[in-house]
């Protein structure tokens, strides 16, 4: 008895320490076609929260992801950190601010056959990753004043109540 007691506790407190350890993933970012034609994200953190850092990246996308599918070993975005941290708001996918000071990966436009993840990372409210996942495919679907944003498309009423479940 005392063996199963020990087994169950001790799993209880392992699923609680790694459950613990990981800041949770909201969907906060949206993804759309600006005015310009060109592809936009909106940062959007709950409240006031400030964001640390952004991060745009790709993979190809597809049954064979092998190191020579077709694709392997394009990449496309950028990341970059901010102390202090700043709030949210939409940007063009590739022309982060300069103030940002980004690192551009690759090539700076949307690739063919791949997945893009634009994410932020905030250490308020419990730490959390504010991210989308969106492909090309997706985008051009989008009809005028439409985003992408939870595996889906939606107004941006729809994407601000999202936001307000979310948080």
């Amino acid at each position: 008895m005392r063996r199963a007691w020990l087994t169950g506790t001790t799993v209880l407190v392992a699923a609680g320490v790694l459950t613990g350890c990981s800041p949770a993933q909201l969907s906060l970012v949206a993804a759309y076609n600006g005015d310009d034609g060109k592809p936009w994200i909106m940062l959007a953190p709950c409240g006031r929260n400030d964001i640390t850092s952004v991060r745009v990246s790709s993979r190809p996308t597809g049954p064979d992801r092998s190191p020579h599918a077709p694709g392997a070993g394009q990449e496309s975005g950028w990341r970059s950190g901010f102390d202090p941290g700043i709030g949210g708001g939409s940007l063009p996918l590739f022309e982060p601010p300069a103030s940002w000071s980004a690192e551009p990966d690759g090539e700076q436009r949307i690739l063919p056959g791949h997945q893009y993840i634009a994410e932020f990372y905030s250490p308020e409210d419990g730490a959390y990753y504010g991210q989308v996942y969106f492909t090309a495919e997706d985008l051009a679907g989008l009809e005028p004043g439409e985003v992408w944003a939870d595996d889906r498309a939606m107004t941006r009423k729809e994407f601000r109540e999202h936001r307000a479940e979310q948080c």
